[in-house]
């Protein structure tokens, strides 16, 4: 489509968007366009990324029509190309248009005396080539090019990698990481889009395809071979055997040319350049092999001291603790809080009810008395674990993350991470913690600082790669407490005690108000009760106190999809006067519970807040979601809003870290990998006092007799015994 910019409406101020946030503008067409109904348009309305806004140079437009509920016939820009004549008038026309801050029409007509017809050839391809400019200072040269490529580089990406689906947010994002040089480098290195984690290998693939690269060139082999490591790491592996390595690898480059002899040749030399890391058989990208070593080496470097400071008499303060609590602390409690303060570093493992919370707090306390002028950091792997440390201890708690002043998936700020101001560093849900954010961890802390880590080793592993609690336990080298004895059960609950049951493998449990099983005969009368249920105790407790946790994701009828689409008209319905706005087939309004998706600026992956502000208009788009730690996220465009997912129903997966006053749980035949005790058992350990069990009791006990856990390549166990073998 031919036309010319018109009019800005959002944002109100063009500088505002030369970083490519999301824009609205009004076009006039250059020819006949018709809507559905045959009339002619005077003026489009265009949305989109880098919108051209030079009212005198005519652009065509790519893109596709669309009619949104609200603000009716939209054209969606995806890419465009500029119009402008190698004649001189065209020219000096674009040159001096406003695009170019500083370049007037008498600079350029000079510009086009110098280079003439070849003049936006030259600047595209050398614009330093200016300075050859008469009356050009290096000063003025330097500023127009940055200038220049800047707005040039960013519309060239957009429109190279359009036709591969790669959106212009996706492609920003890439120009962000890669820079102004991003279209060239793409075109020599196509491979680049995926290693930056914004395409995948597919797409990285097309775009490899269309630049002439052959099926089995080497770096088309080497980009196949680090993609299925991350793939594996997707999975929670940290390194994969060789011969599986390889032939996963074959199957992800499926081309005749390519053999299994070929991809192993090629993943034989790419370990002797360093690019691949071979141990023990396994192979890892380098930066795995990094993390694990170095956090092999740390816990070894901690376990080699030999003093400790004088904690004076230990029995004496704890029995303080107990006085001043108000109750008794059993031989393994004990024995854990004595393990804690006479340690470098230790383990305490332990299910709900089997005393962890008030372990914590009795050893920060005793801590703090012995030695009153000590840092103490206390920190968990989510907002809302780090939120209940907080509230059980009575010590300031924050994410790990926030502590080391980092924002999720910033490793390339490992080398600037400053030390922590900590004597003592406490984390909580260990479970959690994947190898690269354990890294972090111990590359933060200072000489000599003890570090506790608590957690419950029965749980679900980590999201990201690695089994670092299981693998600690494991080596059998760090002092470690398994706290195995439920006391929650005095409190007359039901849920710790089942809880334990589950852990141990036993399906008899018993039942009462706080744990609840309800059969249903079908998967769509679970779906009733589930609901049902869910709305009874969001009555008790608050829409916030309660989680529905399943194990599925897909459109099945106890899955996330269907029981937050179920649930949202039921929990938060549409009234006059809510803001709501439709984003694909889904709408979000204001007040509704969410989750984000993706790691991104001030929000993490898994994160569950509010929105608390929505409005759409000739102003442009702006939600904003409260995530209840002083974090109030503005999400601006579309794409940045398809991260967020209702979050009244979440997987169970999601739920880890987190706790609930009531949690109801679909008991259903699944996937074989998600029928597993730890899953349930996950899932149950999420409830302070209220558990709702909905399906088939066979299927339970199915879960509960399966003790399969998906194994977790990794080495750290074996790095942290060969370390341990040369002290």
């Amino acid at each position: 489509m031919k036309c010319s910019f018109s009019r800005l409406l959002y944002p109100k101020q063009l500088e505002e968007a030369r970083d490519g946030s999301y824009m609205i503008a009004l076009f006039k067409p250059n020819e006949k366009v018709l809507d559905a109904q045959g009339n002619r348009l005077s003026s489009i309305k265009v949305v989109g990324h880098f919108l051209p806004t030079v009212a005198s140079v005519k652009v065509d437009m790519i893109g596709h029509w669309k009619k949104d509920a609200r603000y009716g016939l939209q054209f969606e820009m995806e890419s465009y190309e500029e119009i402008v004549g190698s004649d001189k008038r065209s020219i000096v026309a674009y040159l001096s248009s406003g695009m170019i801050p500083g370049i007037g029409s008498v600079l350029a007509e000079r510009i086009y005396n110098t280079f003439g017809a070849q003049t936006l050839e030259v600047l595209d391809q050398n614009p330093a080539r200016i300075a050859e400019v008469p009356g050009i200072s290096k000063k003025k040269c330097e500023k127009f090019c940055s200038a220049y490529m800047e707005t040039r580089s960013a519309r060239k990406l957009i429109n190279m990698l359009a036709p591969f689906n790669i959106s212009a947010p996706q492609a920003i994002k890439l120009r962000e990481q890669l820079g102004s040089d991003a279209p060239a480098l793409l075109t020599q290195f196509p491979y680049m889009v995926f290693e930056h984690d914004q395409i995948d290998f597919e797409t990285a693939d097309q775009l490899a395809q269309a630049n002439g690269i052959a099926r089995n060139a080497p770096e088309r082999l080497d980009a196949g071979l680090l993609y299925t490591l991350k793939l594996a790491e997707h999975d929670g592996h940290l390194c994969m055997h060789k011969e599986a390595f390889v032939r996963k690898a074959v199957n992800l480059l499926h081309a005749p040319q390519v053999t299994w002899k070929g991809v192993a040749q090629r993943a034989f030399e790419m370990i002797q350049s360093g690019r691949l890391i071979l141990y023990n058989d396994y192979v890892y990208r380098p930066i795995m092999a990094r993390a694990e070593e170095e956090v092999a080496a740390g816990i070894c470097d901690m376990l080699k001291r030999d003093k400790m400071p004088y904690m004076g008499d230990l029995d004496d303060e704890i029995d303080r603790q107990q006085a001043e609590m108000g109750f008794t602390f059993a031989q393994e409690q004990r024995h854990a809080i004595r393990t804690a303060l006479t340690s470098p570093i230790c383990i305490i493992s332990g299910g709900p009810g089997t005393g962890k919370t008030s372990i914590q707090r009795a050893i920060l306390n005793i801590y703090k008395k012995v030695f009153p002028d000590s840092d103490v950091v206390c920190c968990a792997p989510t907002g809302r674990a780090a939120r209940r440390m907080e509230q059980s201890t009575g010590y300031p708690a924050s994410t790990i993350h926030k502590a080391l002043n980092l924002t999720a998936g910033e490793l390339h700020k490992l080398r600037e991470l400053q030390l922590l101001e900590a004597d003592l560093v406490l984390v909580d849900e260990v479970s959690m913690m994947d190898m690269v954010t354990t890294w972090c961890l111990f590359n933060a802390l200072p000489p000599n600082c003890r570090l506790i880590l608590v957690g419950d080793a029965d749980q679900l592993p980590s999201v990201g790669p690695g089994a670092v609690l299981n693998e600690l336990l494991a080596s059998g080298r760090l002092p470690a407490v398994i706290l195995d004895k439920v006391f929650r059960q005095s409190e007359g609950s039901l849920v710790a005690e089942n809880a334990q049951r589950i852990r141990h493998g036993v399906s008899e449990l018993d039942f009462g108000d706080d744990f609840q099983f309800w059969a249903s005969a079908d998967e769509v009368q679970s779906a009733q009760y589930l609901m049902r249920l869910y709305k009874r105790e969001v009555a008790r407790f608050g829409v916030d106190n309660v989680a529905l946790l399943t194990p599925f994701r897909k459109k099945s009828e106890t899955g996330v999809y269907s029981l937050n689409a179920a649930l949202h008209d039921e929990v938060n319905p549409a009234v006059p006067g809510k803001a709501e706005i439709e984003v694909g087939q889904r709408v979000l309004r204001v007040g509704d519970k969410v989750m984000q998706m993706r790691n991104r600026d001030f929000a993490s992956n898994g994160d569950i807040g509010y929105i608390c502000t929505s409005t759409q208009g000739e102003d442009g788009l702006l939600v904003e979601v409260d995530f209840g730690d002083d974090r109030v996220v503005a999400y601006e465009d579309i794409e940045a809003l398809r991260q967020l997912e209702l979050a009244y129903a979440i997987t169970i997966h999601k739920s880890q870290g987190s706790e609930y006053p009531a949690v109801v749980i679909p008991v259903w035949s699944g996937p074989q990998m998600l029928m597993t005790r730890n899953l349930i058992y996950t899932a149950v350990t999420r409830a302070r006092a209220c558990v709702c069990l909905v399906g088939v009791p066979y299927v339970f006990q199915q879960m509960v007799d399966n003790a399969m856990e998906q194994k977790r390549y990794s080495g750290l166990c074996d790095r942290i015994e060969e370390i341990m073998e040369t002290l």
